[in-house]
């Protein structure tokens, strides 16, 4: 059985205190580069190193609260339990799900390359070989706890205190907060580099709300966040720079790759698929209704 823990003290207890340290944090890490003036305005300027490290600091900020929430009341080994972080199913099946979760956001970018590619939007150049790929898995292996950071937060303690909202529109809001909690960064141009940062916002949070809706049913689907954070890294460290070595030029990141309009058909496709699993496993374990007609008559 799959294993999806249920906040103690009611649905969504400790989400507002949750999202409220979460969203500040992801501000204030922001300030200093707010302060410094420095604004991504092109898709082929690199990372400073002291934007480097507020990501960071801003991506560590929904564990850490997840964590010292949890650990308040329940102490931090049951707060490890609680959060997803135990090993939820056998190794071979954790595996397999990792796996299965580091090929979806592969599989929607390349849907929605061809859809780029169409519109004319995405030049393909040539395939990416090993000398490409091997430093993509080193830079994954050391961003895991970075990804994790953001995915213990958000899979582990805000996702089952959605859920009493309705399985997929639980999954859904969680998305939408996923991308708004991005906006210190995405207003500086993080994703969307030269577009107006309204216009990046916007984006930023339908994207967010399709892919999170996929990532937060991986996490489900397992009991686990590893397989949440396998999929987050693949969506960042490798469909995103592959999306750039594949193409013949400079690619704008608002029309071709993972996090690009031209994904949102395969990604709202995906979203669909998770409904619709849903619905049936939901008909499947309902109890048969009774018909009046054939319902026995109750003895007077």
């Amino acid at each position: 059985m799959k294993r999806t823990n249920t906040p103690r003290g009611g649905p969504g207890s400790g989400l507002l205190p949750f999202l409220a340290i979460s969203f500040a944090g992801a501000w204030i890490t922001m300030i200093p580069l707010w302060l410094d003036g420095l604004r991504r305005t092109d898709a082929a300027q690199g990372t400073p190193p002291l934007a480097a490290l507020c990501m960071i600091l801003m991506m560590l900020v929904p564990a850490l609260t997840a964590f010292g929430l949890t650990a308040r009341r329940r102490g931090p080994r049951e707060a490890v339990r609680v959060l997803g972080l135990s090993r939820a199913t056998p190794w071979p099946r954790e595996v397999r799900s990792v796996a299965i979760a580091l090929s979806i956001p592969l599989g929607l970018t390349a849907v929605g390359l061809t859809v780029s590619t169409a519109a004319g939007w995405y030049t393909p150049a040539h395939l990416p070989g090993p000398g490409a790929v091997a430093p993509l898995v080193l830079s994954a292996l050391v961003s895991v706890p970075l990804y994790f950071g953001e995915e213990l937060g958000w899979q582990g303690y805000m996702l089952p205190r959605l859920l009493p909202l309705g399985r997929i529109r639980g999954l859904m809001v969680g998305g939408a907060v996923w991308g708004a909690w991005h906006v210190p960064m995405t207003a500086l141009g993080g994703s969307y580099p030269g577009h107006p940062a309204l216009l990046g916002i916007l984006v930023a949070v339908v994207t967010a709300t399709l892919l999170g809706t996929v990532i937060a049913a991986v996490r489900l689907s397992t009991g686990s966040v590893w397989a949440a954070v396998a999929a987050h890294v693949s969506l960042n460290e490798f469909a995103l720079p592959l999306t750039r070595h594949v193409s013949g030029a400079l690619v704008d990141p608002l029309l071709a790759g993972p996090l690009s309009i031209a994904t949102w058909p395969a990604s709202a496709l995906a979203v669909t698929g998770v409904w619709l699993a849903h619905r049936r496993r939901a008909a499947r374990h309902s109890p048969p209704a009774v018909s009046t007609a054939t319902a026995p008559t109750p003895p007077a």
